[in-house]
């Protein structure tokens, strides 16, 4: 993750997973049930990075962060 210097939008690297575009999303869905945006909408280069809208309640977010930790934990 980038950390944001004024916004509230984070850009998560997924990279390092070695997941097609199909198997993110689907991991992202279907399992952490978290819809994030696809890096590769905003132009070349943002393959592999999801954008995460963080401008939500605490307790809203740390629930997602959970999930996409539980998710990414049985890889």
């Amino acid at each position: 993750m980038q950390v944001p210097e004024s916004t509230y939008l984070l850009w998560l690297d997924f990279n390092g997973y070695g997941l097609q575009k199909e198997e993110l999303n689907k991991l992202l869905v279907h399992k952490a049930k978290i819809g994030l945006s696809p890096g590769e909408l905003f132009g070349p280069g943002g393959e592999g990075f999801q954008r995460m809208n963080i401008a939500c309640s605490r307790s809203i977010l740390i629930k997602a962060l959970d999930q996409l930790g539980e998710a990414l934990a049985g890889l």
